[in-house]
């Protein structure tokens, strides 16, 4: 049984808990308000309201050495879209004091839920090793969130402690189901694969990680895919919606390489976008 403490329990870190206690595993949770510390609990949780960025690291520390933590795992979003002007910085600070915490508080390993897009809008293949802050810098293909996301994962790789940072795809199940989405996007590409991820997926390849990986970083999308504009009218005509796809494109763009955690022994439970429709 392995003590672990999950920062942000949200639409991915609620059913990860779920799926870790299930695992017999002692899990604690965050949230960062007093209503969504209430939903937690309600659920059976063992919750803890914790709001970042912490004024001291010492009550997140303390916390984890109470609780006797070994791993601590990383739900937290960036927010760039709640402001106008984002803060650049503020992933990366708040991962900063995350990975000190817990290696004050004597936690073992941290496991960061990162995004693929770390990543460059270039038309190819990525794989793990095609985005890093030491890339990115200086480099125009890099966006500004995408170097914001990786000095968050470089403050996490350089904290010496073990860890693992997972690179998700597009995350949709039955409730976040792509069809929601299709009529919001101005235009769909024939070019551009749609890389996409399934929420059992997501909380499956973070406890296999947990378990089975330390010192990496991994990509975690569908092994096989189809294009963007391929998947959003099969996603309309799985609900069978009355609704007319955007403008269709011939723009490419990169696809999600999904192969090292394959190789490193995770089964996806959704071989192909189209299946999770």
């Amino acid at each position: 049984m392995t003590a672990v403490l999950i920062i942000g329990a949200g639409w991915l870190g609620r059913p990860l808990a779920k799926q870790l206690s299930a695992s017999n595993h002692a899990v604690h949770v965050t949230n960062s308000s007093h209503e969504s510390t209430e939903e937690s609990l309600e659920l059976g949780l063992s919750t803890h309201q914790l709001q970042l960025p912490l004024p001291s690291i010492q009550s997140l520390a303390s916390l984890i050495e109470q609780l006797k933590i070994e791993v601590v795992i990383g739900c937290i979003t960036p927010g760039f879209r709640r402001s106008a002007t984002p803060d650049w910085d503020s992933y990366a600070n708040n991962w900063q004091q995350i990975c000190e915490a817990a290696k004050q508080g004597g936690a073992r390993k941290v496991i960061m839920i990162s995004s693929t897009a770390v990543y460059p809008s270039l038309s190819k293949d990525m794989k793990e090793e095609d985005a890093s802050l030491e890339l990115a810098l200086g480099d125009n293909d890099f966006s500004d969130k995408s170097l914001a996301l990786l000095q968050a994962e470089q403050r996490v790789i350089d904290s010496e402690m073990d860890h693992v940072v997972i690179r998700c795809s597009g995350l949709v199940d039955e409730i976040r189901h792509p069809s929601r989405f299709a009529t919001r996007l101005r235009s769909v590409s024939r070019h551009a694969p749609a890389n996409m991820l399934h929420r059992v997926d997501a909380v499956s390849v973070v406890e296999f990680a947990m378990n089975h990986i330390g010192h990496d970083i991994i990509n975690a999308s569908t092994p096989n895919t189809c294009d963007k504009a391929q998947f959003y009218q099969a996603a309309i005509e799985s609900k069978g919606l009355d609704i007319t796809l955007s403008e269709v494109v011939d723009t490419p763009d990169k696809r999600i390489d999904s192969s090292k955690s394959v190789g490193l022994g995770y089964q996806y439970q959704y071989q192909h976008t189209l299946d999770l429709l």
